[in-house]
């Protein structure tokens, strides 16, 4: 037992290092004393400081806005009871492990998942960077991941009921019940279900215990104030719509109609997919389309292009001209050049032909790829996708 306990911790410690070098690094790249900015994790602890005082959740006080549901601020609480740097450690040793929870379900073990984990750390942009700001989109994926994908266990029986972790981390950030409509609509209804159920149980809690901050947020939602509208236009938001009002110079309803429009393209593309077999890789093309769809998704947002990536690479039986596409998508996403560019006062508006295809291009590829996606479901090839195990069982129990 001892034996089997210091392998697991010798395999946990290179990511966890990483992880912990990323959020103590200065912007410029100065490794200084361990003293992490992770500018929001530091409005997560605020808030649930604002929570313990019965003071307003959206007062921001000139700072950083708290923009998430009144439910996901009681989830801060324990974070503002600890001094901000262990509040910080712990963040980072939960969000590694649920790195390595995404990678374990897709397959990976021992130092492959260990190697793995620690270069995903240091040099993938979107989790690199959600490390170092603090913020929650791993365990976004993470839930997704454990909820939904085929793939190996730790434990042989399910300790929630499908559908459960989804509509719980749906009450935290809206944008995984695309992942609750996908599981709904390519016939897996029970988890669909109860994930809207645990989203209602959770926003009911909210409204318990925070009546005031749930009706603020619920209200400000209906008249389409997401509490970062400025923002849309900014660079690196890797969203249809901000890809819109960049180009536009302006956002407006043909923006939010296009953002629909793709929203109904990817539920399609992955629903067709699963229904062709491949469970594994519709589940991230529907994240894929939770993040384009949104009116605001930051380029550390697209976590989900690990485990793409990771599945595209696995499942060889899928057309070349698909898999490639998604894996050089992957790549463009992981490096992000578009970080490079000139950014903030407005200055996208006034972008050169090739500014706006650098800060586009991965969008428009994002798109292409869900279109790619319905020919394969569709094409001859389904009858070779059917006999894979995945089709046998859409979720490993």
């Amino acid at each position: 037992m001892t034996n089997k306990w210091l392998r697991m911790a010798a395999l946990a410690l290179p990511p966890v290092l990483a992880a912990f070098y990323i959020a103590g690094t200065t912007v410029e790249g100065v490794p200084t004393w361990w003293h992490p900015g992770m500018i929001d994790l530091a409005v997560y602890t605020r808030t649930g400081q604002n929570v313990l005082a019965g003071h307003d959740i959206f007062d921001a006080q000139g700072q950083l806005p708290w923009i998430y549901p009144a439910f996901a601020a009681l989830l801060t609480v324990p974070f503002a009871w600890v001094p901000f740097e262990l509040a910080a450690a712990v963040w980072l040793l939960l969000s590694v492990a649920a790195l390595a929870a995404v990678l374990h379900r897709l397959g990976l073990t021992g130092w492959r998942l260990s190697l793995l984990a620690t270069v995903v750390v240091l040099f993938v942009q979107p989790v690199r960077d959600t490390l170092w700001f603090g913020q929650l989109g791993i365990f976004l994926v993470a839930a997704a991941v454990l909820d939904s994908m085929p793939g190996p266990r730790v434990f042989r029986r399910r300790l929630l009921p499908e559908g459960w972790l989804v509509g719980t981390v749906t009450a935290i950030k809206l944008t995984p019940a695309v992942i609750a409509a996908h599981n709904f609509f390519a016939g897996r209804r029970k988890a669909g279900l109860i994930a809207f159920g645990a989203f209602l149980v959770a926003t009911g809690l909210g409204f318990a215990l925070l009546p005031q901050d749930s009706l603020a947020y619920w209200t400000k939602l209906a008249t389409g104030d997401s509490g970062l509208n400025s923002g849309i236009v900014y660079a690196t938001n890797q969203s249809v719509l901000g890809m819109w009002t960049r180009l536009a110079g302006h956002t407006s309803g043909g923006g939010l109609a296009l953002a629909g429009l793709v929203l109904v393209l990817g539920l399609v593309a992955s629903v067709l997919l699963h229904r062709s077999g491949q469970a594994a890789v519709a589940l991230c093309l529907a994240g894929l389309t939770s993040l384009l769809a949104s009116p605001i998704s930051w380029s550390h947002h697209y976590v989900w292009l690990v485990p793409l990536a990771i599945v595209l690479w696995q499942h060889r039986e899928l057309p070349g001209w698909f898999r490639w596409t998604g894996l050089g998508y992957s790549l463009w996403g992981m490096v992000a050049p578009f970080m490079w560019l000139r950014r903030g006062d407005d200055v996208e508006f006034a972008y050169q032909p090739w500014e706006q295809l650098v800060d586009n291009l991965g969008i428009v590829v994002g798109v292409i790829l869900l279109v790619l996606a319905i020919f394969v479901a569709r094409s001859g090839n389904q009858g070779a996708l059917r006999s894979t195990p995945e089709a046998i069982s859409p979720v490993a129990e």
